[in-house]
């Protein structure tokens, strides 16, 4: 008898050890540019122009996911998964298609409200972002958020977005990565329009580089939309990319401590007197060269040349949370995985991190997946698949992925045990020497119109202390 009732003492704390909290939220996420049909910005007209990697080459790539003429479709499979909270985009362009400080379209901000209630009706929060890498043509031609001239003109829009929508809004993103949208259009110059320099990565008493200017005007317009919401009920933070950082070669330090400063605080720390939350996007760590991003052997990779270190998001919200004292909402997770070896593997890494954190006291609110269906991945194209459903593109149909399956459960047991952990690591050791895709070209930077193979290393790169 003593040993059946310590058999089961023992169950049930590793049951509580391995529970979320009942307020916790599990969902996904996407981007207008990324999922609306009937959408011409500035991503698609750089796609159409060829300097978008694998695009042309698709069937029907304008189409995206026809979130627009068809977002039951998500909305519905998102409901399937279980998911508790969906987090969406406008898109500045679609509401001013031409230059003017507040919304102009108001049949398509009528559409978005639609929507939302979709959303709504599916017994899902809404979490709505106003900026998520999709600038108008107009104000790209003005310099884009380098031009303080933005300002005004995105904070007006931003109000008309709030006071028609705010209602059924639970929760607002101003930016989604701000960090990375400056250093990819401003600095590396393979996102619209395409002429980046790294000159404007400098900050100094004499010049100030675009990357810098840029992101000091979103800071002003994401701090002009706070003080706006205080009296309106509303919560509102940022999805801020995030990533750990590490050494790579020669002389390598300094491009990770400009990073560390640069990419992973400089943004939050303009704001964060002007937060409620603190969003954030972490997709694992970087190991930088003086030149940019290099490939390790002592880990692994997605599709998308992404090295695996679910320690980092651990190491990373502790570090947050320390920073800035503010609850954490987890907007953006994921990987790509086209044959679906390791995303089942890497989710459950992923939620032993935050689950750890919570254990100490980080108060983490949420757990959202990028991506439900595999999408449009701006400059990479189609060619990375994020997503937990795989999509024909010539009927758009989903097809469910085992991971859609295995997220699923975790979502509606909200337990994460150690056996799972390990049955999962005994399914990906069987994959290990055997070939799978990667986007990214050799030197870590370039994406591909098709995937190159690799195989898969021997490094274990599961979560511990």
């Amino acid at each position: 008898m003593l040993k059946k009732l310590t058999f089961f003492f023992l169950m049930s704390s590793s049951a509580i050890a391995s529970s979320f909290p009942d307020d916790f939220l599990f969902g996904v996420s996407n981007a207008s540019a990324q999922v609306e049909d009937e959408l011409n910005d500035t991503w698609m007209q750089f796609a159409k122009a060829g300097k978008t990697k694998a695009f042309l080459n698709q069937v029907s790539p304008a189409k995206k996911l026809e979130f627009w003429t068809r977002p039951e479709v998500e909305i519905k499979l998102a409901k399937k998964l279980g998911s508790q909270v969906f987090r969406m985009s406008v898109d500045w362009q679609r509401l001013v298609p031409e230059k003017a400080d507040r919304v102009t379209n108001l049949v398509a901000l009528k559409k978005y409200k639609e929507i939302i209630k979709m959303i709504q009706k599916q017994n899902m929060k809404v979490m709505v972002t106003l900026f998520h890498h999709s600038i108008p043509i107009w104000a790209q031609e003005m310099g884009g958020w380098a031009n303080p001239k933005v300002v005004g003109l995105f904070d007006g829009f931003a109000r008309d977005v709030f006071n028609a929508l705010n209602e059924d809004v639970d929760y607002w993103n101003t930016f989604n990565e701000p960090n990375v949208f400056a250093m990819f259009v401003h600095v590396v110059g393979n996102w619209p329009p395409g002429n980046g320099s790294f000159i404007q990565a400098l900050n100094t008493p004499f010049f100030k580089g675009e990357f810098f200017k840029a992101l000091d005007n979103m800071a002003s317009s994401h701090n002009n939309f706070y003080f706006f919401t205080r009296k309106k009920n509303a919560k509102v933070g940022i999805a801020h990319n995030t990533a750990y950082y590490k050494e790579f070669g020669f002389l390598s330090s300094f491009a990770v401590d400009w990073s560390w400063q640069n990419m992973n605080y400089y943004f939050p720390d303009k704001v964060k007197k002007h937060l409620d939350f603190m969003g954030i996007n972490y997709y694992g760590s970087e190991h930088l060269t003086l030149s940019g991003v290099g490939f390790s052997s002592k880990t692994e990779y997605n599709d998308a040349g992404r090295a695996f270190f679910p320690k980092g998001l651990y190491l990373l919200l502790k570090d947050f949370y320390k920073r800035y004292k503010l609850p954490i909402f987890i907007t953006e997770n994921g990987t790509a995985d086209q044959e679906d070896k390791f995303r089942s593997l890497y989710i459950a890494e992923h939620l032993q991190a935050v689950l750890q954190a919570i254990n100490e006291g980080v108060p983490v609110k949420s757990y959202i997946y990028w991506s439900l269906s595999d999408n449009f991945e701006w400059s990479d194209g189609y060619c990375p698949k994020f997503g937990l459903a795989a999509v024909d593109r010539k009927t758009m149909e989903r097809k469910l992925r085992p991971s859609f399956y295995f997220f699923s459960r975790i979502i509606q047991t909200r337990q994460l045990t150690k056996n799972i952990r390990d049955d999962l690591w005994s399914e990906y050791k069987k994959h290990i020497g055997k070939e799978r895709f990667m986007c990214r070209a050799k030197n870590g930077k370039d994406a591909l119109d098709s995937p190159r193979k690799l195989t898969l290393n021997e490094a274990d790169w599961r979560f511990s202390l």
